[in-house]
C-alpha cells in the first residue's frame, strides 16, 4: 500500500491489516497512527502499530533521512546517500516497483529496502519521470555504488 499523500492515506484507515506491506512517509504514518515522529524511537512505535494490526512489512520512507523498515524481527533505518536530484517525480513509483520486485522473488527485508532505495535513487537522477536505464542490472550497480 502507497499512501500517496496525508489525505489519500486516511482512506485506507481502517484497512489496516488488509495488506501486506504499506510504505506510507513520515507524515502519512503520523496521520494513519497517530504517533508523532520525532525520532527512531519513535519510528519502531509506528512501524509496531502497522504490525500489530496485520500488516507484514513496514517503510517508513523520510526523504533525504532514507527508509524506516521493520517486518516485525528487523527494524532498521537505511540511510540515504548524498546524491544530485534532478526530478523526483516517479522516485515514490519506482521505490515501491523495487519492494514488489524484492516480494516477487522472495528476499529478505533488507534486500528489499536495498533494492528500492537504489531504484527510487536512479529515478531521482533523471529528467524523465521514468528513467529508461532503470533496470535490475543499473539498481544492483547503484546497491554497490553507493554502498547500500
Amino acid at each position: 500500500m502507497d499512501t500517496v499523500s496525508t489525505t489519500k492515506a486516511l482512506k485506507v484507515k481502517d484497512f489496516i491489516g488488509n495488506f501486506y506491506c504499506i510504505k506510507p512517509n513520515k507524515y502519512e504514518a503520523e496521520a494513519l497512527t497517530g504517533i508523532k515522529i520525532n525520532d527512531e524511537k519513535d519510528l519502531k512505535i509506528c512501524s509496531d502499530y502497522f504490525l500489530q494490526r496485520g500488516v507484514k512489512r513496514i517503510f517508513i520512507s523520510l526523504g533525504e533521512d532514507g527508509v524506516f523498515y521493520s517486518d516485525g524481527r528487523i527494524y532498521n533505518l537505511l540511510k540515504a546517500p548524498k546524491i544530485e536530484a534532478v526530478n523526483s517525480n516517479g522516485a515514490g513509483d519506482a521505490f515501491v516497483a523495487g519492494l514488489v520486485f524484492g516480494f516477487i522473488n522472495g528476499y529478505d527485508i533488507d534486500l528489499s529496502a536495498k533494492l528500492a532505495m537504489a531504484a527510487s535513487i536512479i529515478a531521482l537522477k533523471s529528467e524523465d519521470t521514468i528513467n529508461p536505464n532503470i533496470n535490475i542490472d543499473s539498481i544492483q550497480s547503484t546497491i554497490k555504488e553507493m554502498g547500500l
